[in-house]
């Protein structure tokens, strides 16, 4: 009983620090990307925005529609943010009705 409970609480212990990278990740990619440290963003935010995280799938696409820390790619950023806007992320759906209109 006694290795059951601390197997729990190991496990326990690693899905919170997972998440704390996580957190972190989208955090400091976020910051990067506003300060417009665009490839230090880009590599922070991949991982999040392959995970399905909305805010980091539209930092993705408008780095790739710009060409800001990678090369453009309007495809790639069309991808991206369509990923984003049908998680309901606002300013991807805006981009997105900007993107069609053309």
């Amino acid at each position: 009983m006694r290795k059951k409970s601390i197997f729990l609480l190991i496990i326990l212990l690693l899905v919170t620090l997972t998440s704390c990278i996580n957190t972190v990740n989208l955090r400091e990619g976020i910051i990067s990307f506003k300060r417009q440290d665009y490839r230090q963003a880009f590599i922070r935010l991949m991982p999040e925005a392959e995970k399905g995280q909305a805010d980091a799938q539209y930092a993705i696409g408008y780095m790739y529609y710009y060409g800001q820390g990678v090369l453009e790619d309007r495809k790639k950023a069309y991808l991206w943010i369509c990923r984003a806007a049908d998680a309901g992320q606002p300013d991807a759906i805006k981009a997105l009705q900007l993107i069609r209109k053309k």
